[in-house]
Formats: structure tokens, sequence, C-alpha cells
């Protein structure tokens, strides 16, 4: 009995050790995260609509070149445009490929290749530009013939070559985010569990050709988009739950503000919509036992080190939020299916709606390889104001 106790209090020992010491990737940051909220009664984020998709675009030259690739992570469409005066569809793919896309036909053609990994993408006023953030290049241009230009890959000094979402503004200025410092898009997974802010909002000035930087310190600086007035810019920062508004014109130029926080996933890109709102997906579910453990980073890697079992189980429900301008929540589409993928990074409008029709929208996602095609009904006007 000695003997097996002995055996046992060792094995325990190295268990414990192994929990404690065993070497990690990780460098957690120590910080709070806002309460979570859930989708249930009660909570200001409750589904107003099940998010279903009819309409798969894409999806055979997607599957192809997926896995032609040999079937990478977040190989997807991560982002979508349309084209104004042309109604096409524009995404980019893991490959480094742009389709343009007929939404009415699904007829798909390659447009461009960036040579890099495409994944915000947005047009200018006319229609004649294509701007992209490439996770491997920074932030290019593309030209109606498919040609490439790289107008940015630093700012301050520092490389900008992890670039994510954008927006453009009337004059040409470009706002694009660099969500982190310590990873590649291929280890978002490492930053998920790190959670440190080391994203940046950048902007490029088209006279200048250069790129500085507008905010810094950001939980991984996501989705980004330009108020109808251009009075501010918003910046989704995915590890904190949040959306930040950095102000541009008025009395609170050059300062910046919660616009919306406690998010129930994390926001991934935003899209205006005609009407002067904003498109959000929610790429991935909260991780209740990541949260409460944000305040004790030898605690995340504890949890690190366990059996894949074990760990908290990631889930990518489809979630696609509507804001109007000043933050309140207006409707909110979910598939919450468990272990089922209906993952949502964008939001683009293809078809306004009415007070009594629906709004046609088109839908990116990482891991779901199609554009899909969803509609949103009319505005619920039951639903109650996101906390500011």
């Amino acid at each position: 009995m000695r003997r097996a106790l002995k055996w046992l209090l060792a094995a325990a020992a190295l268990v414990a050790a192994y929990l404690l010491f065993w070497p990690t990737p990780l460098d957690p940051y120590a910080w709070t995260p806002p309460l979570n909220p859930g989708t249930g009664p009660g909570s200001p984020f409750r589904p107003t609509q099940q998010l279903r998709s009819d309409v798969d675009l894409a999806a055979a030259v997607i599957q192809t070149k997926y896995a032609d690739a040999g079937r990478p992570v977040n190989f997807g469409p991560e982002d979508v445009a349309v084209r104004p005066g042309e109604g096409r569809v524009y995404t980019g793919i893991g490959d480094g490929s742009i389709l343009s896309i007929d939404p009415a036909s699904g007829e798909t053609r390659f447009f461009a290749n960036t040579g890099g990994r495409p994944l915000g993408v947005t047009f200018d006023a006319t229609g004649d530009t294509l701007y992209v953030a490439d996770a491997k290049l920074g932030l290019l241009s593309v030209d109606r013939a498919g040609s490439v230009t790289v107008l940015a890959n630093e700012a301050g000094g520092e490389p900008a070559t992890f670039a994510d979402n954008l927006d453009v503004a009337g004059d040409g200025t470009v706002w694009f985010s660099a969500p982190t410092r310590e990873h590649t898009l291929a280890q978002v997974t490492l930053d998920v569990w790190d959670s440190r802010p080391t994203g940046r909002l950048l902007r490029y000035d088209p006279q200048t050709k250069t790129a500085s930087v507008k905010l810094d310190n950001l939980f991984y600086a996501n989705g980004v988009a330009l108020a109808q007035d251009e009075s501010f810019v918003l910046v989704a920062e995915f590890l904190a739950f949040r959306i930040t508004r950095y102000w541009l014109k008025g009395e609170r130029e050059g300062t910046h503000d919660v616009f919306v926080d406690g998010l129930p996933g994390y926001p991934d890109n935003i899209t205006r919509t005609p009407d002067g709102r904003f498109l959000v997906g929610l790429s991935l579910q909260r991780l209740p036992g990541l949260d409460k453990q944000r305040p004790h980073p030898w605690m995340v890697k504890v949890i690190y080190r366990l059996p894949g079992f074990m760990k908290p189980k990631p889930q990518y429900p489809g979630y696609l939020l509507e804001f109007d301008a000043t933050g309140r929540l207006l409707r909110f589409a979910a598939d919450e299916t468990p272990d089922v993928t209906a993952q949502v990074t964008a939001g683009t409008v293809l078809t306004a709606g009415g007070a009594a029709s629906p709004t046609e929208v088109v839908v990116g996602s990482l891991l779901v390889p199609s554009v899909r095609k969803i509609e949103l009904r009319p505005v619920d006007s039951s639903l109650t104001a996101v906390a500011q």
C-alpha cells in the first residue's frame, strides 16, 4: 500500500509539474473581460431570426481551390464587397485569388491574385478600385484590369504586412487594421489564448502614400467601417468583445470611446449599409472557461496544457448583428446549432429592403467554403438598446 501510495503521489506530482511548468508558446495577458451577456432571454443580444442560407455562391470553385491547396485552415471567403454600378460580388480566398461572382446566376470568374492572403475587400465610390487588406502583404489596391499594387506594408516604422479589414473615405483615405504584432493569420488560435492588446488602427494617406498609426494597443484590431458622414471610424476589438469608435470630426476629433461593449462573441468584420447602419459578424462564440481565467495568466497556460478533450470547445455559430449609428442593436440573425459551423465573418448588403420587405445580404466566412446569400427581415422595433 505504501509503495502504491508513493507511486500515486509521484504521478500526481508529475501531472501537477506538467500542468504548471511545461513550456508553452503562450504569453497570456492579464485582464478582466466584460461579463458574457449570452444570447438567451434577458440578454440585449437576443436573436431575432434564424440565419439560414438557401443559396451558396461560388461553392464549387472555392471547394476545388481549397482541396488543391491541401485544405488549410481559414481558407474561406472572409470578406465580401459589391462593386458599385455592376452588382457583382467580390471576395478573396486562401490561395490569393480574388473571385468575381454574379449573385443571380452564381457564375464565378477569377478577377486577380494578390500573391498573398486577401482578407478585407472594399471598393471606392466609383467602383474603379478594389482595396484589399492582405494578411501577408499589407494594404493593396486592384484596378479594373486586375492589376495589384502594394500601397502600404509599414506604419510608424513597424511592419504592417498583416492587414485585416478596411474602409475607404470619399477622398481616397483608407482606414485599415493590423490585428496583432505577435502572430500570423494561421496562428490566430494563439492570439485567442494570449488575448494581448497589440493591434493597431491605421490610416493610409493617398497624397503622401504613407500609413500612420491612429490607435494602438487594441485587442486584435479587426473590422473597420466609416460612418456615413465620415464623422467617426469604427474598429472591432476581436479579443475584447467590443467595438471602438475613433472620432474624425467635431469636438471629440482625435479621441476614441466605446461604441458597443460586452458582445456575446468575437466581433469580426464591420460593413456599413446603404442607409448608414453597420453589419457585424461574430465569428466565434465566447469561451467562458477562458474568460474566467483571463486575470490569471498561469491558469490560462494550465488550461492550454490540458488534453484536447478537456479544453474549452470552440463554437462557431452564425452570428450577424446590425447596429444603428449610435450603437443600438436593431436585428440579430443567428444559427446556434451546436457543433455546426455556420460562422459569419462579414455581411454586405446586396439588395436593400424596406419597412415590409427583406434585405438581401451576402456573407463570408473563413471556415465555410462559399459565399452565402441570406435574407434579413425588417427591423424588429422591440429590441432594446445595447448598453453604451
